[in-house]
């Protein structure tokens, strides 16, 4: 059987023998090695200046966005993983240390996606104690999710990753109930108790807003929709966990089915999407923040502007002669303060009506 392309696509986990057998077959075919090389090159591209615009911004250093710097340099192992599989020849020991790679991102991946989402269930169910809490469970979870991850994807290099041992296939029911099944169990929890509290604030708000206006009201306005605006970041990390599990889904599913010797219910189209999968699910996050994210998008914004404003300047300094909308476009005159403008040749005082408008 023919079947060697579709084989050699499979992302496995810590499925050292599969990549070994690997080397003796054909090279893979430019028409998967080109676009997923130029998905790979993407998400390590998006993924690295999301991790500069949280370090140039100092309005976005905070506990939030630290998780997201996490999960965005799991994102770049991920395309480097793929940029080296596919244009790089690797050699035995290459091969294995690349698989451990790809069950690193996979646990990184889905820890700290349970991580961040407690975060927001912190901020929006318990926003009084979250500053406090967050600050001791921040410098404990991330080092924590990195160094047990780091053990979890190493564990079987000590049998050589032999699918056809049964300590393979403990360790990927071990890898899928307790490493993603288990945070998936609690991001689901925790985002059901998020939105149910949201529901309730968008009805209050509602009755808020039909009833009183007092001074009372605006305050209890107010809070609520500071929890609608938690709302929404969290809204941002649900979609980001549920694609992360749907682009991981094809490589779960084939490596369960490796281990458990039954290949035949994998179907083919399943083997070839595999890889493009799981490069889509790094690419895919930094597009959520930028388009979703409040903070990301404002900084965004703030950078084109400015970037804009610096062209516009340039090109004005090589200008000789100002426009007349140059002439009048300053948004700092003074309204007290007499000043004088020349109209039809004729010096006017501040009370003309160019000045009323400003």
């Amino acid at each position: 059987m023919e079947n060697h392309n579709t084989t050699k696509t499979a992302v496995t986990v810590n499925d050292t023998r599969v990549l070994l057998e690997e080397s003796t077959m054909d090279k893979v075919p430019l028409k998967v090695v080109i676009p997923l090389s130029i998905f790979s090159g993407c998400a390590i591209v998006t993924n690295t200046l999301v991790c500069m615009l949280v370090y140039k911004v100092k309005s976005m250093r905070n506990y939030t966005n630290g998780f997201v710097v996490s999960l965005a340099i799991s994102d770049i192992l991920t395309g480097a993983a793929f940029l080296l599989q596919y244009n790089v020849e690797l050699h035995t020991w290459s091969r294995a240390t690349l698989n451990v790679l790809y069950a690193l991102v996979l646990v990184v991946g889905a820890t700290n996606l349970c991580a961040v989402t407690y975060d927001r269930y912190l901020a929006i169910l318990h926003p009084f104690s979250y500053a406090e809490t967050i600050s001791k469970a921040f410098k404990i979870l991330v080092p924590a999710i990195w160094i047990l991850s780091i053990v979890i994807a190493c564990i079987p290099l000590t049998w050589e990753g032999d699918t056809k041992l049964l300590n393979t296939r403990i360790y990927i029911c071990f890898v899928l109930v307790i490493c993603i099944a288990l945070p998936y169990i609690l991001i689901v929890y925790a985002n059901f108790k998020i939105f149910r509290l949201v529901r309730q604030c968008v009805r209050r708000e509602r009755q808020l807003s039909i009833s009183s206006n007092g001074k009372k009201s605006d305050v209890k306005h107010n809070g609520l929709r500071k929890v609608s605006s938690e709302a929404k970041v969290a809204r941002v990390f649900a979609i980001a966990s549920l694609m992360f599990v749907l682009s991981y889904f094809p490589t779960l599913f084939y490596t369960a089915a490796a281990a458990f010797d039954h290949m035949d219910v994998v179907p083919d189209i399943l083997l070839d999407f595999s890889p493009f999968c799981v490069v889509f699910g790094s690419l895919v996050n930094p597009i959520l923040y930028s388009f979703m994210k409040p903070d990301f998008r404002r900084a965004v914004n703030k950078i084109l502007s400015g970037k804009r404003a610096y062209l516009n300047a340039r090109r004005s300094q090589r200008s000789s002669v100002p426009s007349i909308g140059d002439t009048y476009s300053s948004p700092f005159m003074s309204k007290t303060k007499k000043q004088s403008k020349m109209s039809n040749g004729v010096f006017q005082e501040e009370g003309d009506p160019f000045e009323s408008r400003v």
